[in-house]
């Protein structure tokens, strides 16, 4: 979904979902990419960046959290690698 999507369905204002989305990618569960808009400029898509998320107790009562991540093809690496060197400049 684009940032718009996100506000649309969520209801929420633009700068909530701003700073969600950048939380969320510094934690890495959600993985932005760029895409060329047909009318002209580009787009960025989100998208879920993990499979599964699992939160336990641990027998000294803290918490231990688990995320499974889907495999990447070379491509999806690759595409990453040009995001984040576009982010650097």
């Amino acid at each position: 979904m684009t940032a718009t999507d996100l506000i649309d369905a969520c209801d929420i204002s633009q700068s909530t979902v701003y700073r969600k989305l950048d939380r969320l990618c510094a934690a890495s569960l959600v993985r932005e990419q760029d895409r060329i808009n047909p009318n002209g400029g580009r787009v960025t898509l989100y998208e879920r960046d993990f499979e599964d998320v699992t939160i336990s107790m641990e027998s000294d009562d803290t918490f231990a959290v688990t995320i499974d991540r889907p495999p990447r093809n070379a491509g999806e690496r690759l595409a990453d690698i040009w995001s984040k060197m576009g982010d650097e400049l």
